[in-house]
């Protein structure tokens, strides 16, 4: 759509300047201030351009008019109106007048050009002084619309030079303006939401494509963008039916389209559906090497081998058209691993190196993770990853770290674990060390904004990530938890306060102030490469890491987790959308099968192995990472602990030095309570109420500060939580997001939002003891995996200096979280 949206605003442009170039909408070169010119000084100069204009002044000749008689535009576009209105009004035809001022508008040299051009189109459409009361307003409309085509170019040259927060300001005050427009409302919708995509704001972004759509519901390409930002979402279903279907209706031959149809799909686990819209695809464009990659990925999540028109298989409708017929190549009918390997080598056929590189690459890089995979679990496992690893390094030769150096640090990412199977540290140290050095070289770049810089470093945070597992090997496992607990709070400081090159790590001998002889800690680090567990205990010379069982390795335990997590993720995604009531919740998979799904991972975790360790500890903090964050972990433990969680040693060692929280004194302390704000848009919480009162009444002296309503708003709560008090307790609705944590939130009254990012700059935070977030789904609830670290609201508390943290981890039923939250200020009055 971009290239598209650019010729359309050339488009527009050319029709009110009759050339190729977008105006430079204002000019700021001026040596001093230019003096107040009278409205005769004005017309005198404005008819001496004209003429000089008319007698063949060039662009830069019309600027250096300007420029040397220190005419202030702005001043001069002021009167000009005026002038416009009073020739537009006049009885007496202005044929010559209107020409000269086509010409000067033709010169394209700022916005005098636009309204002069404008008055010489409606001076030779009128031609006389025939004005109404609706061509008066008819006017006011243009002018607002030439007004918003200037800003959507502004916002569109802002996007295109990365500045995205001021391209969305431009793009806003365009749609503000009332116009009459709508091809112009149409592009500018559309390019906002392309805006908005870059600032991770998706779901606007999804209802900006929603409004462009209104305007022009027959374009393919806003269907596809929908469909792209679903993706994101998750909503694979509604991406499918009400997106990638409806661009493909207007567009059948729309090979983009089909091919994001068919990853759509697979996510759904409809893996024959979508080999059949990758096949479709491929046969418009058999160069689409992202098609043959799908296509293999599909392939090999099906059992069963397709016969000439028809297919054996679990599935009922045969996948067509048949690519095995059209390519003669019949081992395209298989499925399984000997399909997959089939897709991607058909697929080299059809993206030569010399003319594909990036796709000759990408399908290589997938035969070395068809091989990778098949070698996991297979007693000739050795021979498929040296495959693998001859894969890779021919991937290599085209996805090169000049030409493609992302793609370049993802080939790396794959190779390394490889070596790593295969017990080859010492390469696999050294290709660490050459993608350590080619991230490095991409932050320094001088044009890469700090946005662009957090979102690389995070991208490639294995790079980081690796290096405590190389330590681990090497037996420093004091570097090792030093490196894990420095790439932590990088992460942290990234999600939460934007971009930083600075690192700064712990040092064992400090974590050692959070214990005491009958305190632990467990901290785990998560890596693409292994899972590794540090138990930090008092006065220990280093951490103890529970050695590999004689069958499951760390990698292997690793393995087993992700797949753990996803049958999770999905089980919780379809409680949460089908969970209505108390009865249909019991009745849900997640639900009922929870104590079993808890006990895998206690066994994946190794928690009997951990607990050996722990003779004589009765507190116990546990410090987890990535999507270890997002569950129970205390619940897999024994009862015999005290269990805390903090999201790094750092912010635990930082909250100490600020103070402790005195329980018994608790009911004492001043409390704010936010309680139930009418939400738009979400759910009436019918015992929040209830519990706002049961748990006011037990803080009355000092008086407790209520905000309730209509009055939560974001100006109110932001200047109470300034104030003195002690204990914040929130009843309402949150929402996490996976993809701009800085824009997770509390929701307030209406459309306000209290965000991550406005929490972590409020002053005086460090005052609170405790913060109760009774809100479903405060802490995480996104089905996609973390790959950097988790940082959502409870983060933004603790690394304000904020002393306990109390939140929720999934979707709770309203009275049950009422119910647990009074008996929880009750027992601790």
């Amino acid at each position: 759509m971009l290239k598209r949206l650019w010729r359309w605003l050339k488009r527009s442009f050319q029709r009110l300047f009759g050339n190729k170039q977008t105006p430079p909408l204002r000019e700021h070169r001026k040596v001093e201030p230019p003096k107040q010119l009278t409205d005769a000084e004005h017309e005198s100069l404005f008819l001496q351009l004209l003429t000089e204009v008319n007698d063949g002044l060039s662009r830069g000749g019309a600027k250096g008019f300007l420029a040397a008689n220190r005419i202030n535009e702005a001043h001069l576009v002021e009167w000009l109106r005026g002038f416009g209105k009073r020739l537009l009004a006049s009885a007496t035809l202005n044929d010559e007048l209107a020409r000269r001022m086509m010409r000067l508008g033709e010169l394209s040299i700022g916005e005098v050009s636009i309204v002069a051009y404008d008055i010489a189109k409606r001076l030779e459409r009128e031609g006389t002084n025939r004005r109404g009361a609706e061509d008066a307003k008819q006017e006011g409309k243009t002018e607002e619309t030439i007004k918003a085509k200037a800003l959507s170019v502004q916002g569109y040259e802002k996007y295109q030079s990365g500045e995205f927060e001021a391209a969305l300001s431009l793009l806003n005050r365009a749609l503000a303006l009332q116009t009459d427009d709508n091809e112009l409302a149409w592009i500018t919708w559309g390019l906002r939401g392309l805006v908005l995509s870059n600032l991770g704001q998706y779901e606007e972004e999804l209802a900006s494509y929603d409004n462009a759509l209104k305007i022009k519901p027959d374009d393919d390409e806003t269907w596809y963008n929908r469909g792209m930002v679903l993706n994101k979402l998750g909503r694979y279903e509604e991406e499918i039916v009400a997106s990638y279907d409806n661009a493909l209706k207007i567009k059948p031959n729309f090979p983009q389209a089909l091919n994001n149809r068919g990853m759509a799909l697979g996510q759904l686990g409809r893996f024959e559906e979508a080999i059949t819209s990758y096949d479709n695809a491929l046969k418009i464009k058999p160069d689409l090497h992202q098609a043959w990659c799908n296509r293999g990925i599909a392939a090999e999540n099906v059992t069963g081998e397709r016969t000439d028109l028809s297919f054996t298989s679990t599935l009922l409708s045969p996948a067509t058209p048949n690519l095995a017929l059209k390519f003669n190549n019949s081992n395209l009918n298989k499925r399984g691993y000997e399909g997959e390997l089939a897709s991607y080598e058909e697929g080299l056929k059809h993206c030569p190196q010399d003319t594909h590189p990036e796709g000759w690459g990408k399908l290589h890089q997938r035969i070395g993770d068809a091989y990778y995979f098949r070698g996991q679990g297979n007693f000739n496992a050795r021979n498929f990853w040296h495959k693998a690893v001859n894969s890779y390094e021919t991937a290599l030769q085209t996805l090169t770290a000049i030409d493609f150096p992302e793609l370049h640090l993802e080939v790396l990412q794959d190779l390394i674990r490889v070596q790593l199977d295969l017990r080859e540290t010492a390469e696999a140290t050294e290709l660490q060390r050459q993608g350590t050095d080619l991230l490095r070289r991409l932050l320094n770049e001088q044009n890469r904004s700090g946005k662009s810089k957090k979102q690389l470093a995070l991208k490639f945070a294995w790079i980081q990530q690796l290096s405590v597992d190389l330590a681990v090997q090497s037996g420093d496992l004091l570097q090792a938890i030093e490196l894990a607990e420095e790439g932590k709070n990088t992460c942290l400081r990234w999600l939460l306060n934007g971009w930083s090159d600075e690192s700064s790590s712990l040092s064992y001998s400090e974590m050692q102030q959070l214990l005491n002889p009958s305190t632990a800690i467990v901290y785990w680090h998560l890596s693409s490469y292994a899972l590794h567990t540090f138990i930090l205990k008092h006065n220990a010379p280093s951490p103890i890491v529970p050695r590999e069982t004689e069958f499951v390795t760390q990698a292997q335990r690793l393995q087993d987790f992700e797949g753990w997590v996803k049958n999770w993720n999905q089980q919780y995604a379809d409680y949460r959308d089908k969970a209505k009531d108390e009865q249909s919740s019991k009745n849900q998979p997640w639900r009922q099968l929870m104590p079993d799904k808890l006990e895998e991972l206690k066994n994946i975790l190794y928690i009997s192995a951990i607990q050996e360790e722990l003779n004589g500890i009765t507190n116990l903090i546990l410090i987890p990472h990535r999507d270890l964050h997002r569950l129970p972990l205390h619940a897999i433990f024994t009862e015999n602990f005290t269990i805390t969680y903090l999201p790094s040693a750092q912010i635990g060692i930082t909250l100490q030095r600020l103070k402790q929280t005195n329980i018994r004194a608790i009911g004492e302390l001043p409390l704010l309570s936010v309680e139930h704000p009418d939400s738009e848009g979400f759910t009436i919480l019918p015992h929040a109420e209830i519990e706002s009162a049961a748990i006011t009444q037990l803080f009355q002296n000092p008086t407790p500060k209520r905000i309730s309503g209509e009055a939560a708003t974001n100006t109110t709560l932001k200047a109470a939580l300034k104030d003195r008090y002690s204990i914040f307790h929130f009843t309402g609705h949150s929402t996490y997001n996976f993809h701009n944590p800085q824009q997770s939130a509390l929701a307030l009254s209406g459309k306000e939002f209290l965000t991550l990012e406005e929490i972590f700059h409020i002053e005086n935070l460090k005052g609170y003891q405790l913060v109760s977030l009774s809100s479903c789904e405060t802490a995480i609830t996104s089905n996609q995996t973390i790959t950097a670290e988790y940082v959502g609201l409870v983060s933004a508390f603790l690394y304000q200096g904020v002393t306990d943290v109390l939140s929720t981890l999934w979707t709770v039923t309203d009275d049950a979280s009422s119910f647990l939250m009074i008996y929880f200020y009750r027992q601790i009055r």
